[in-house]
């Protein structure tokens, strides 16, 4: 069976779109009839991928946007909105192991403060601020909040990146449950590792190999389909079995 997924006349606002998962993403959708909003800091990377979607005569538009200020993202889903006219999706794929980003120590008595911060603010205040922007429009027509969470948020193997993605689990309830009467669902997809860098490889997981980056992908494309209209308030592990193996 084929289930061919047309979001035509759909809007998703996209974080992280520069680049990775984000960027397949926002192509993806584009590709399958609907305007995407690309949200990411880096505004070279999102202006060039961008035109690349343009010339191909897709509806995309970037935002130069830091996720970690809710006065960006609020402006960034207003732009959206007034651009596209409504809001369907919200898929915040921005975040980030803090130690390895800002090249720190994974050990809760030498992590610098500022690391940690840095860590709470990309992975959870994030989503949760793109969740109080968008939910006024989500509820015009109803709509999908997925929420990229992390094997880590289960092994609890980073002191501050490991509660942060644990904590977008709950979060995905609570948006679950105050968005059921507008029609919004909500839903964590946490991956595992995934083939975005070399050193994922390396990983294990039950099934021996890391995913690729389009796994992820489908899944949330899935999900935000009437496919999923039932599924909501809950987490996706898409993990090649490393939950459990760890747990086993």
């Amino acid at each position: 069976m084929n289930i061919e997924l047309d979001f035509t006349g759909k809007v998703a606002v996209i974080t992280g779109a520069g680049s990775g998962m984000g960027l397949l993403a926002s192509q993806k959708f584009a590709e399958s009839g609907a305007s995407v909003a690309m949200l990411d800091i880096n505004e070279n990377a999102i202006n060039e991928e961008a035109e690349k979607l343009k010339a191909e005569g897709y509806s995309v538009l970037p935002i130069k946007c830091d996720v970690r200020e809710f006065d960006e993202i609020k402006a960034a889903v207003d732009l959206a909105k007034k651009t596209f006219g409504r809001i369907d999706y919200t898929i915040s794929f921005a975040g980030g192991y803090g130690g390895r980003i800002r090249g720190d120590v994974n050990d809760l008595t030498k992590v610098r403060p500022d690391t940690i911060q840095w860590s709470l603010d990309v992975n959870l205040r994030a989503p949760i601020y793109m969740a109080m922007s968008a939910f006024e429009y989500l509820k015009e027509n109803g709509g999908v909040v997925i929420h990229l969470g992390s094997i880590t948020g289960h092994d609890g193997n980073a002191p501050a990146y490991s509660p942060a993605k644990y904590g977008l689990v709950a979060f995905t309830k609570g948006v679950a449950i105050q968005g059921a009467p507008y029609g919004i669902r909500s839903v964590c997809v946490s991956p595992g590792p995934v083939l975005t860098r070399e050193a994922m490889a390396n990983m294990k997981t039950l099934l021996g190999y890391a995913a690729e980056p389009i796994e992820l992908v489908r899944v949330i494309m899935f999900l935000c389909s009437d496919n999923a209209r039932s599924i909501t308030g809950c987490e996706y592990l898409v993990d090649g079995g490393r939950n459990v193996m760890l747990n086993k």
